[in-house]
């Protein structure tokens, strides 16, 4: 994707519209918006848990709805969608996530919003869910690596970006598309333990992962920066989730596979050199930070 970010950041207070502001990863990043002085409008089918701004409940599905909440609206950050595959039909999947993402595109576009972000996923490189998995040709992925998903949900994140790349391409509006890896919701990380019993265990996100405190960060600083066309960014902890080196993990999972220089021993499934250099990104919760290496809280 072309893009110029200019490397500057907005110091005032701006209007933000957030889809799925009622969600896990929504509503983290409303309270990222509301701390940095922004007056934030929550669209989401549902009632948050707690009342932290006005939320209007919307279907993204109906266009007039979203023109009408976009006015004045200075940027919007895109979470609502079914979150992988499964939750309900591939078609249903694949039909809501691509109609809502061009339904908040051209709404955007219509009433003059700057930003656009976009929750993309790693799933759109396509190992996530993959039927049948197959060896990357290098790790960490980075944003050039071809996407080849074969579930609508992953399919549904690359239409979501082919979109983006098209409105950047005749509007004034720009587009920052956030592949977030796995979000890691327990704030304890009292569960991770049993994950590293198997690490196996969803092979197609190569031990990658992002506390949802910093994905939230990461949706604030594309909301806030300066952006011109469309930027794709992964978006994770440049570490993993486990405790073995990650070479030895690709020795054991995905031998043969060519690792990249210039990353630490623990490296993550994701290159996050782009988001760092593009958006000032960097993430604050790791898990080394909560437990030890034997599951034990640190205190």
């Amino acid at each position: 994707a072309r893009f110029l970010c200019r490397r500057t950041f907005r110091s005032i207070a701006m209007k933000f519209v957030v889809t799925g502001g009622s969600g896990k990863l929504g509503a983290q990043t409303v309270k990222a918006l509301l701390a940095s002085g922004h007056e934030v409008l929550n669209l989401d089918r549902a009632e948050p848990p707690e009342p932290l701004c006005e939320t209007r409940l919307c279907d993204l599905n109906r266009f007039d709805d979203l023109h009408a909440a976009f006015k004045g609206a200075d940027a919007v950050v895109h979470l609502a969608a079914y979150q992988a595959p499964g939750i309900v039909s591939d078609t249903e999947t694949f039909s809501n996530n691509v109609t809502a993402s061009y339904n908040v595109l051209k709404a955007a576009n219509d009433q003059n919003v700057e930003r656009v972000v976009m929750a993309s996923s790693i799933a759109a490189y396509g190992f996530t869910y993959a039927t049948n998995m197959w060896a990357p040709n290098y790790l960490p992925l980075d944003e050039d690596y071809p996407c080849n998903p074969q579930d609508p949900y992953g399919l549904s994140k690359v239409a979501g970006e082919r979109m983006a790349d098209a409105f950047v391409s005749y509007t004034d509006t720009s587009v920052v598309s956030l592949r977030i890896s796995g979000v890691n919701f327990d704030l304890t990380y009292q569960s991770l333990p049993q994950r590293w019993a198997d690490p196996g265990y969803k092979m197609g996100t190569f031990w990658s992962y992002i506390d949802v405190r910093d994905a939230a960060e990461g949706c604030r600083l594309a909301a806030e920066a300066k952006v011109d066309g469309h930027l794709i960014c992964n978006l994770s902890h440049e570490l993993s989730r486990y405790r073995e080196p990650t070479a030895d993990l690709i020795a054991n999972y995905q031998p043969g596979t060519k690792i990249r220089d210039g990353f630490p021993s623990h490296f993550g499934g994701l290159d996050t050199s782009r988001i760092k250099e593009t958006l000032g990104f960097a993430a604050k919760h790791h898990w080394r930070d909560y437990i030890d290496t034997d599951g034990n809280e640190i205190s």
